[in-house]
């Protein structure tokens, strides 16, 4: 059977009642306010909402006395370096279709047939690209682009393959700007 409840002889204590808190600081010990930081989370959310321990990217070089990218001096002055429209449109093709290691898998067959013309063709395209260092072969049926070619200057993508192929590759493989000899000057 259940027991009865009892009820204590004391009488009830009296309810106290609390002051509202003070609203908090804007820094507690040089930490943001709650507040202040869901309203910098709010904003990063309308950015992208993403983190990035990247630092932000550099878009120029100076390249002589110019204010100018190094990939946009090379880009202005391609016409200079004298490639056949072959040699531009391989150069084009393999801008396009490389991975993030600048590598390019192709065979020159392939791209005989891509482009409709000979395989000798397509080799001294290739000769041309190779001659002024756009581009290499690494092994059979793969070729590197030139990551001063490949990516925007300063990219993270650029830094992280210059930093793994080193400066012995590219002080081997350096792209100079040919100068043109003036008529006026023969």
């Amino acid at each position: 059977m259940a027991q009865p409840l009892r009820r204590s002889a004391e009488s009830p204590a009296k309810a106290t009642r609390l002051s509202p808190a003070p609203p908090p600081p804007n820094t507690v010990d040089g930490v943001e306010s709650a507040r202040q930081l869901l309203k910098k989370l709010e904003d990063l959310a309308r950015k992208g909402g993403t983190f990035s321990t990247s630092p932000d990217v550099k878009p120029y070089a100076f390249y002589g006395s110019q204010h100018v990218s190094t990939s946009q001096v090379i880009q202005d002055n391609l016409w200079k370096f004298g490639f056949s429209e072959t040699a531009r449109n391989v150069l084009d093709h393999m801008t396009v279709h490389h991975d993030a290691q600048a590598l390019v898998q192709m065979t020159q067959s392939s791209l005989a047939a891509k482009f409709g013309c000979s395989q000798s063709k397509i080799s001294r395209s290739i000769g041309q690209l190779s001659k002024h260092n756009f581009a290499w072969k690494e092994r059979r049926g793969v070729y590197r682009l030139h990551p001063l070619y490949a990516y925007r200057w300063g990219s993270v993508k650029q830094r992280k393959l210059l930093k793994e192929l080193g400066e012995k590759t590219l002080t081997k493989y350096e792209i100079v700007v040919p100068a043109v000899r003036n008529e006026a000057s023969r």
